[in-house]
């Protein structure tokens, strides 16, 4: 009787703070929705005041070059000793002197109301990826109480707390690495291609055709290599093939590597399909992904090979590559320091599906990581 009382309390507390949960994501999507209608406002506003910049400077080169003429008809007047030439001249000069300070006062003007509102356009699309972080983050403790918590009995034991833990972790800490590598890939390569439409918008206005050629030809490269870079993001999300089977999601990731980096990427397996749980395909998948992500970026690899196969006892895999290497103990170390979580993630993705992770490398001799994971039901039951 006073286990089912602890029951129904913890139900309540799940309960309401499901609730608290779901208005969370209710005030945070209200929250977005307002800073997406003031960003397209001032995006509205923005660019009418880029193009007022432009119109006032094409109206003050106009205006020079009228000043320049009424000068010259200055001069000729006063050659001529023409007197009623040269007060007219005179008056013109001074009429178009007082409209290139007007254009200058309003170009000064604009240029400062532009820079306002860049710097406002920063801040709020700043806000729109917060909100959006902290929008997934909800909606992914929303999913964990409705997958882990709906029972009671899934939280009986101290080992279902680690798992939802961990699911936690793995959660913000993918969050952040793929906030960074789109705030360091496509953002950048967007901002690269509307800085150059920018400069497009003035080569056009001059008529330089070849130039013209050159800059259209800069931007499909940008937004081709933009759209490579979102394609790979998609199987960091959702690897293909991953539904299906661990060896048909590595042989794709393999294809991306070898298109998106030239690097040669061997997988070696006929077990394309198989039917293991979905969490254990994807956690096995992550630590893929993670070492060949690593082999590439910090080891500099030319070669990566994934030998994978399965039993009805267990399940091996292994990753080598010829990169530069690494003293593991002290890169260890060092990750954690910097807030590097590759390491880490492997270890407690490993230890989620109550496997086993052998790290070996040396500097100059690359790197190979060996992975077992029980399938049988003996192991799985003494696990």
């Amino acid at each position: 009787m006073p286990d089912d009382n602890y029951r129904h309390k913890l139900q309540s507390v799940l309960d309401r703070t499901h609730e608290f949960l779901g208005s969370s994501i209710d005030h945070v999507v209200g929250i977005r929705d307002d800073v997406m209608i003031g960003l397209r406002d001032l995006y509205d506003e923005l660019n009418s005041v880029r193009k007022e910049i432009r119109d006032v400077l094409a109206a003050n080169d106009s205006v020079t070059e009228a000043y320049k003429q009424a000068r010259r008809q200055l001069a000729s007047a006063e050659e001529d000793h023409d007197y009623e030439a040269q007060a007219k001249a005179y008056e013109e000069a001074e009429r178009y002197m007082r409209l290139r300070a007007s254009f200058e006062e309003r170009e000064r003007y604009l240029r400062r109301r532009r820079d306002d509102l860049e710097r406002e356009k920063v801040r709020m699309e700043r806000i729109m990826g917060h909100s959006t972080n902290m929008m997934g983050k909800l909606r992914l403790a929303v999913g964990i109480l409705k997958s882990r918590l709906d029972s009671l009995d899934s939280i009986k034991s101290a080992g279902d707390m680690r798992a939802t833990a961990l699911a936690l972790q793995f959660a913000e800490r993918e969050n952040k690495r793929l906030a960074r590598e789109i705030h360091d890939g496509p953002i950048q390569q967007f901002a690269a291609s509307l800085l150059s439409f920018e400069y497009l918008e003035a080569v056009v206005q001059k008529g330089d055709h070849e130039a013209i050629n050159v800059e259209i030809g800069r931007i499909k490269a940008q937004l081709r290599e933009a759209l490579v870079d979102f394609r790979a993001f998609l199987i960091q999300l959702q690897p293909l093939g991953l539904e299906k089977g661990l060896g048909r999601a590595i042989t794709r990731l393999a294809e991306n590597y070898r298109e998106r980096h030239g690097v040669n990427f061997e997988v070696d397996s006929t077990q394309d399909e198989d039917s293991f749980p979905s969490v254990l395909r994807s956690n096995v998948f992550r630590i893929v992904q993670e070492a060949a992500s690593n082999a590439l970026r910090h080891g500099g690899a030319k070669h990566i090979k994934v030998k994978y196969g399965y039993t009805d006892r267990d399940l091996t895999l292994v990753i080598e590559d010829d990169g530069c290497g690494f003293d593991v103990d002290s890169g260890k170390m060092s990750a954690a320091e910097r807030g590097s979580y590759g390491l880490a993630n492997m270890s407690e993705r490993v230890h989620f599906v109550n496997g086993t992770l052998n790290i070996e490398s040396k500097i100059g001799n690359g790197t190979r990581i060996t992975l077992r994971v029980p399938l049988g039901r003996d192991d799985n039951e003494k696990n």
